[in-house]
């Protein structure tokens, strides 16, 4: 494959969620962040059909299972840190664990080096960067 062709972006056909009760809401919060992140790392706009595929607060086995069915990889900082370092020119997602609420965040990150600030509704809760996604057949952005 040469460097000028466009590389091809995966969609969610034939992607299916598990069967799940939507969980109780124990903060005020953006619960749709999973979309929302995935679909700006994919270039998926709001609205489209990828963009509507997704559901609300989807379970942790159906996270694991959609980052192998978009082809994308993923590691926790903390636990892989040579794993993280191969990452941080390449845009991706961070996922935030908030253990005493039991609740997590997901952000796109334009670039892993530099990582946005969680939204101020999250100020003075402690969160732990729990995971990393990314998509490693994109160029670095530098």
């Amino acid at each position: 494959m040469s460097d000028d062709q466009p590389i091809e972006v995966p969609t969610m056909v034939g992607f299916v969620w598990s069967d799940r009760e939507i969980p109780p809401r124990r903060r005020p919060g953006d619960f749709w962040c999973v979309r929302d992140a995935f679909s700006e790392l994919m270039g998926w706009a709001p609205g489209s059909d990828e963009w509507g595929q997704f559901i609300e607060a989807p379970l942790p086995g159906d996270m694991g299972r959609l980052t192998d069915h978009l082809g994308l990889a993923w590691c926790d900082p903390d636990r892989q840190p040579e794993i993280f370092d191969t990452f941080l020119d390449h845009p991706g997602i961070s996922v935030y664990a908030f253990h005493a609420h039991r609740m997590s965040h997901v952000m796109y990150q334009p670039h892993l080096r530099q990582l946005r600030r969680l939204p101020p509704q999250y100020t003075g809760v402690p969160a732990e960067l729990f995971r990393i996604i990314v998509d490693l057949r994109r160029a670095p952005r530098m």
